[in-house]
């Protein structure tokens, strides 16, 4: 039996979807036939992948296949355990090890998922007598993380500084202060002011939080995030990001100081409570790590795809929205027109994301695009011409 009450509100909650899929406009869950690479298949037909997290093309690496491979082997499916008690293997270790010393820190902890990696890192170092300045545009793990805290919460324009120290200023009494960033905002593609964020956080006695999950692997010098490309990582106490985009996997981790680290692993439930990262995924992601550091050639490849896809948008007029990154949005602002052009889209052998409320503020929906180095230059030039056929079909303003 179902409470009326809660019935009435799974029905409000889901007459869109249900308009939706009746309507033939669905755009989500595609089942996928394949490995998502350049291109992938859905429904028996080839697409072009506008909509992928694997940056570097680690997806379908033969040497993480083989990796993942022998770690089964040795290791079996999984360790059926917490990370504090049978869970951790040499593996998970060694990860740790190889983290910290990517992102040049004392210490590193993982965690079985990006998601919780966030929620379990702010909900343990944060509490009631902790100010946690949040920028508007952070990911939905980083809220949650903030509300299980229970922490006192302060929201600043998105990258807008003189809000963030308007709110440091009057929030000095707080002795526990933490400022939450994204290197990259995920929906929007732009990056943090990191370094005007570490100053105002030295100035006001702060620490810093920061997400480089869409920059891990591809930004700065040593490919770690765009607190290494502004010079601040060593002034950041936390870098999170997660191993589910650039290196393919699943999992994230928190790089910070060692007092820290051992801090969290015997504090967030998120780490305490949940089961360890499979053998396998530990063995492919350190496998991918090694080989993102060795084979330069995949970030450069990213970043000249990146260029020819958002220059071949603005060309034909279209709002990118001041993407800086792989990440390249398309406004369309009606959440109906942008269903109705993803499956257009789709329907001409381009896959690419809808992205409607409430991943995005009401009238701000827009495709999202993120570029990869596994596609062609042939298959961008294909996917942009698909794209203006589209656009013009349905009278989309042009810059």
């Amino acid at each position: 039996m179902i409470s009326s009450g809660i019935e009435e509100k799974i029905e409000n909650g889901i007459k869109y979807i249900r308009n939706g899929k009746e309507s033939g406009l669905y755009p989500f869950e595609q089942a996928f036939q394949g490995a998502q690479d350049g291109e992938s298949l859905i429904d028996n037909k080839k697409v072009i992948m506008l909509t992928s997290n694997n940056y570097l093309g680690m997806a379908t690496n033969k040497e993480v296949s083989h990796a993942m491979c022998n770690a089964i082997n040795k290791y079996g499916s999984g360790t059926c355990g917490a990370r504090l008690h049978n869970g951790t293997t040499e593996l998970h270790k060694r990860l740790e090890e190889k983290c910290a010393e990517f992102f040049g820190t004392e210490s590193a902890v993982v965690f079985s998922a990006g998601y919780l990696t966030n929620m379990g890192v702010l909900s343990a170092i944060a509490d009631r007598e902790t100010v946690i300045i949040t920028d508007q545009y952070n990911h939905e793990s980083i809220i949650d993380g903030i509300k299980l805290s229970g922490a006192q919460v302060r929201i600043f324009q998105h990258n807008n500084m003189r809000k963030l120290e308007e709110i440091l200023s009057k929030n000095r009494n707080f002795r526990k202060k933490i400022i939450v960033v994204e290197g990259i905002y995920s929906m929007g593609g732009d990056l943090c002011p990191i370094n005007r964020v570490v100053e105002l956080a030295n100035s006001y006695d702060a620490s810093v939080y920061v997400d480089e999950a869409h920059s891990f692997g591809f930004v700065g010098k040593g490919n770690q995030g765009v607190a290494e490309l502004f010079g601040c990582q060593d002034k950041v106490h936390m870098r999170m990001t997660t191993f589910s985009k650039s290196l393919a996997m699943v999992g994230g981790c928190i790089a910070t100081d060692e007092a820290t680290a051992m801090f969290i692993k015997h504090n967030a439930n998120q780490y305490i409570f949940n089961a360890s990262m499979p053998p396998a995924i530990a063995a492919g992601t350190l496998k991918a790590l090694e080989i993102i550091q060795k084979e330069p050639w995949r970030k450069e490849k990213l970043w000249e795809n990146t260029l020819r896809f958002r220059r071949g948008l603005i060309e034909l007029g279209l709002d990118t929205m001041e993407s800086t990154s792989p990440i390249v949005p398309i406004y369309i602002g009606d959440d109906l027109l942008n269903m109705k052009i993803t499956k257009e889209l789709l329907n001409e052998g381009v896959y690419i994301a809808t992205a409607i409320y409430p991943a995005v503020s009401r009238n701000q929906s827009r495709l999202r695009a993120t570029i990869t180095s596994s596609l062609t230059s042939e298959e961008i030039d294909i996917a942009l011409d698909k794209i203006d056929k589209v656009m013009t079909k349905y009278n989309i303003k042009r810059n």
